[in-house]
């Protein structure tokens, strides 16, 4: 069994409970602005319109379709056309609202603090992530994660984003690993299966959704303690 001595976590839906907490923060946004008086019928709705909306908005970004600021409030224009509302100021105050609440909700993915307390004692923890640096230090420091992680990448710090080959080099230079020794472990297969696989970083494709996976990883689990099996 092949023994690892860098591990790199990706952070939301790998980690960081991202259904959950984003769900709360739109439930209190749509009670805080009185969103009904729109003709939103409910927060599930939003939250649904928002989910749907945020995918698309993240999956730009990651093709650099979309900038930083165009994503933050991109996907409320979007999920409040769903109901016939175009409304930029509301949109605006969704956002931040939703950027401002949403990074102090402390709930992680079930096994989340055991499976790190297990891996911190064998090996180096690492967090790389396309999350806006501001708000991922946010979360890592509301959910007690910060002291599990030697270090943290995002695009802030590295200029590049997941899956592009630059984002994974520079974090294995910033922790002084070389990618034979390291495994990438994340929820999403063209961010982090396959950017990891482009300079040669075993993978873990973590799928709690048992969805059907066209790319091939060096390894898969559908829950965080099953990393147990081998490593």
């Amino acid at each position: 069994m092949k023994s690892y001595q860098h591990i790199f976590f990706d952070l939301d839906h790998t980690l960081w409970d991202f259904e959950r907490n984003s769900e709360e923060t739109i439930a209190e946004l749509y009670q805080f602005l009185k969103m009904d008086a729109v003709g939103i019928p409910s927060a599930r709705n939003l939250y649904e319109s928002f989910e749907k909306a945020n995918r698309w908005a993240w999956n730009q970004y990651h093709l650099d379709l979309i900038d930083k600021e165009s994503l933050r409030i991109n996907r409320f224009q979007i999920a409040l056309s769903d109901y016939g509302v175009h409304d930029n100021d509301l949109a605006e105050n969704m956002a931040q609202h939703y950027l401002y609440n949403c990074p102090q909700k402390k709930h992680l993915l079930p096994g989340s603090i055991e499976i790190l307390e297990y891996l911190v004692q064998k090996t180096k923890l690492h967090l790389i992530s396309n999350g806006f640096a501001e708000i991922t230090q946010q979360k890592i420091e509301n959910t007690g994660l910060k002291g599990y992680f030697k270090s943290v990448t995002t695009p802030s710090h590295s200029g590049h984003k997941k899956p592009q080959k630059e984002m994974f080099m520079y974090a294995l230079q910033k922790a002084n690993c070389s990618a034979k020794d390291a495994l990438m472990i994340g929820d999403d297969v063209e961010a982090d299966v396959l950017g990891a696989q482009r300079c040669g970083i075993d993978q873990v494709f973590f799928n709690p959704s048992k969805q059907i996976n066209v790319v091939e990883s060096t390894y898969e689990i559908e829950e965080l303690n099953q990393l147990r099996h081998f490593l």
